[in-house]
């Protein structure tokens, strides 16, 4: 995203933010006037809800009141004669017509013990006992009005609720019940419910807590069926257990979801619920949403246009001069400075690139003048590196040449000198008589034996002949054994197999590198063991020499330029001057490694002998 906007220009970037401030302003707000309209319509919708079920639920309970006073006042004309004389009980209950025309009731007078006594509507069942009836043994046992859980008869298979009254006699004793048969889908009890419905879908329910059913409801065939199972809808387990009768939304048995509210009737202990919708009732919000949205829509669009043409006007300036600028930098332009037009922010920033130009301008010429300077000071360094350089390889050189001179004079007259005088010595022996003489005569000759020893020595270190004479791994061979022998070292000297012999410079600065490596081991590293190995590789010798010994700050010494590091430093040189690169590698204790990789052929030479191939 970082990388999108950075693509972009700057007037697509101010309009990409001021379309996505327009978009989180308009429709933001319009998101919640929305939501507060349809907070409030849901309050106002709940209040209503509440006070229609309340109402309804008044209203039914009123009737269920007037059906059990009816029914006590009934119950109470019935005596104990009465009920043993059943011609009388039957004529007693054909004149409460009135009674039973208001209320559609369909009566029943059982005895203590279970037995229909009396039925006018049906005097074949007069004699049946109903004791086996769910609602009889509840009802003789309460000694009250009960009005009993729904039932389904058993011959026409009407569902029904029984609603029975205690009959007593003189003393107050139960003698038996009066039973009102109500079918669910009477018009004066819970029927009044079927058909009538809250707005479009909305409807009612009579539901039983203890039963967990449905007793009628708007739709006839939602009665006698069982409510959701504990814990499937919260808000109905609410109602049924607490008896919540405040709104609420839930999800319905067929998965709409709905806007409740409930009440409780106190006479049966039944809920009233009446449910609608939410779709239904939240349908102008959502016209009203829409129109919202879609005027948000407008607006946003009138402003982008407004917004649009403005940063057009406002950044084609812009543009004018971010080109003149690109043209300046790209060097198809001199430097120059831009019409400014118009004092504003835009003018500012080209009054600003036109000052920078001017000192642009400035510098670009104290700038030239400065290279200038610098390249004469950078060619004058380099001349004298060249000189320092062509100074040290003529230094070596005239060295090594001194060095050849010295043992060329030292191997061929003193060396002479002191063979002759040995070869007096030895002959003055057999004229010395005295043992005196004898003795310092023996003492002149090994004296001059060492003197031998000491120039040969000499000889060798200054310029071995082997070296001259049959090339490097000869001379090195000797020099290392030789240099081991005296210190008491473990030479491991692995020469290769078979090699191309190296240049003469070259044979030099490798003979001189491990002379100068053995020599620095032998004065400071303290080592038992000492190893050098070469190695040709192509066109090129790898050459190591390691030990065992303390080791060195090999960082910190390469820093300095002192006595202790002019031995490393004319390795350095030796081989900076063949062509080759070389490496010091040592920390204290762990001993140290003195690497070189040199040419065998100098470049020189490589050009010379591919000039006679190509020949």
């Amino acid at each position: 995203m970082t990388k999108f906007l950075r693509s972009i220009n700057l007037g697509t970037r101010i309009a990409l933010l001021v379309v996505v401030l327009l978009m989180v302003g308009i429709w933001g707000l319009a998101a919640r006037v929305t939501a507060v309209l349809q907070n409030d319509m849901e309050e106002l919708i709940s209040d209503e809800l509440s006070v229609t079920v309340k109402y309804v639920g008044n209203d039914m309970n009123t009737d269920i009141v007037f059906r059990l006073e009816a029914l006590q006042r009934i119950a109470a004309a019935i005596t104990p004669d009465m009920l043993a004389d059943r011609a009388r009980l039957q004529g007693q209950l054909a004149q409460q017509e009135v009674v039973r025309a208001l209320f559609d009731m369909n009566l029943v007078v059982v005895d203590k013990q279970g037995i229909i006594v009396a039925e006018p509507l049906d005097p074949e069942r007069v004699g049946r006992s109903v004791k086996e009836r769910p609602y009889f043994p509840g009802a003789m046992a309460s000694g009250k009005p009960v009005i009993v859980s729904p039932v389904t008869g058993r011959v026409n298979h009407i569902n029904y609720i029984p609603v029975t009254v205690p009959l007593r006699d003189a003393a107050g004793a139960i003698i038996g019940m009066l039973v009102d048969r109500v079918p669910l889908s009477e018009s004066h009890a819970f029927g009044q419910l079927e058909g009538v419905k809250i707005g479009k879908n909305g409807y009612f329910l009579v539901v039983s807590p203890r039963d967990r059913l449905i007793v009628s409801a708007t739709d006839r065939s939602s009665a006698m069926k069982a409510l959701p199972a504990q814990g499937e809808d919260p808000l109905l387990d609410r109602r049924l257990h607490d008896g919540f009768e405040g709104p609420g939304i839930t999800t319905d048995a067929l998965g709409v979801e709905v806007l409740t509210a409930g009440r409780t009737m106190p006479t049966t202990g039944w809920m009233l619920v009446a449910s609608v919708p939410t779709k239904e009732i939240f349908a102008p919000i959502a016209t009203l949403k829409r129109q919202v949205y879609l005027s948000a829509f407008l607006m946003w669009l009138a402003v982008m246009a407004i917004l649009q043409f403005i940063l057009s006007r406002e950044f084609a300036r812009l543009k004018v001069a971010g080109d003149a600028m690109r043209r300046m930098t790209e060097g198809k332009e001199a430097l120059a400075a831009i019409p400014v037009g118009q004092q504003d922010e835009i003018g500012n920033l080209i009054g600003n690139f036109n000052r920078l130009a001017t000192e642009r301008s400035r510098l670009d010429t104290e700038l030239r003048g400065e290279i200038t300077e610098r390249k004469q000071a950078q060619q004058a360094l380099n001349l004298a590196m060249s000189r320092l350089q062509a100074l040290s390889d003529r230094h070596t050189k005239s060295l090594e040449e001194e060095r050849r001179s010295i043992a060329f004079e030292l191997h061929q007259q003193t060396m002479q000198e002191l063979d002759s005088l040995k070869i007096q010595l030895q002959r003055l022996q057999p004229f010395s008589s005295s043992s005196a003489a004898q003795v310092r005569l023996r003492d002149a000759l090994v004296t001059t034996r060492l003197m031998q020893q000491r120039v040969q020595n000499l000889v060798l270190g200054l310029r071995p002949p082997l070296l001259d004479d049959f090339g490097l791994l000869p001379a090195l061979d000797a020099h290392c054994k030789r240099q081991a022998e005296a210190e008491g070292w473990t030479l491991h000297f692995q020469p290769p197999d078979a090699a191309e012999r190296p240049e003469r410079k070259v044979e030099l600065a490798c003979f001189r590198v491990v002379e100068e490596a053995l020599a620095n081991i032998a004065r400071h590293a303290k080592a038992s063991e000492v190893w050098v190995d070469m190695l040709p590789s192509g066109n090129a010798l790898h050459l190591s020499v390691r030990d065992n010994g303390v080791g060195f700050n090999a960082a910190a010494m390469h820093d300095r330029v002192d006595f202790g590091t002019l031995g490393i430093l004319e390795m350095e040189e030796r081989i900076r001057q063949v062509g080759g690169r070389f490496e010091i590698k040592s920390s204290p204790g762990k001993g140290t490694v003195i690497f070189t990789i040199i040419p065998v052929r100098s470049r020189v030479s490589r050009e010379l002998e591919d000039a006679s191939v190509k020949t």
